[in-house]
């Protein structure tokens, strides 16, 4: 009887002995823990090209393990807070992508690095946009197509010698033509100096073309909407 209650008292005096070596363990794991939580930094630097040393402007610079991102300036310079061990991902259209990763344990509370980034070529397959949503707009669009006029038929339409001699009937003269009307007209004078002019009232071939102009309608006033436009389309 007396060797079973001595083996009981053994028995809770080892188990009070595990708990505490328990919670000792719990407490020296939680201190460590403490100990090494993850110092923040001041992260730093520039972001720049492997071939000229030339900022990297608005590159983009993510911590992947906790999915943060931040963008250098126009020169390529960044700045931001970082934790040690942290990944850093740093992209930009037209780089390579690359990678840092901080160092797990650091002294200062500063820490800046030049990261290099080669250049690259995205090359995208070729796509072709149609207009037309369905089949029958391809067939409206086919049926009521009107191709442009080439350079060749403009020219001819615009050199067409009934709306040639519309235009000209509309336009004033020119400063050689005025002084060429008025050169020959004070020669016609000169050459009847002395003498009368003859007069086209007498004369009946006069009164013919008069006669056949105004029964063919040449006499007729037009006015300048009647003339055809310039053909320009």
């Amino acid at each position: 009887m007396i060797f079973n209650q001595r083996f009981r008292l053994d028995l809770r005096s080892m188990k009070v002995k595990f708990i505490y070596l328990g919670l000792l363990c719990l407490l020296s794991v939680f201190a460590r823990a403490q100990d090494h939580e993850p110092k923040v930094v001041q992260f730093s630097g520039f972001a720049m090209t492997s071939d000229s040393l030339q900022g990297v402007p608005y590159a983009h610079v993510t911590i992947r393990n906790r999915g943060r991102v931040a963008t250098a300036s126009a020169e390529g310079y960044f700045s931001f807070a970082a934790q040690e061990g942290d990944t850093l991902y740093f992209t930009c259209i037209g780089f390579k992508p690359s990678v840092y990763i901080l160092p797990k344990v650091l002294d200062k509370d500063k820490y800046s690095v030049i990261q290099l980034m080669s250049r690259t070529e995205y090359y995208i397959g070729g796509v072709i946009i149609y207009p037309w949503g369905d089949k029958d707009g391809f067939k409206r669009a086919f049926r009521d197509l009107k191709l442009p006029k080439d350079d060749l038929q403009r020219a001819e339409e615009n050199m067409d010698p009934q709306m040639l001699a519309a235009l000209a009937q509309q336009l004033q003269p020119s400063g050689a033509e005025a002084s060429s009307y008025s050169l020959r007209s004070g020669s016609v004078r000169k050459s009847y100096y002395g003498q009368s002019a003859p007069n086209n009232l007498l004369n009946p071939f006069a009164w013919y073309s008069l006669y056949k102009a105004a029964k063919n309608g040449d006499l007729k006033i037009k006015d300048k909407s009647d003339l055809p436009p310039l053909k320009d389309e």
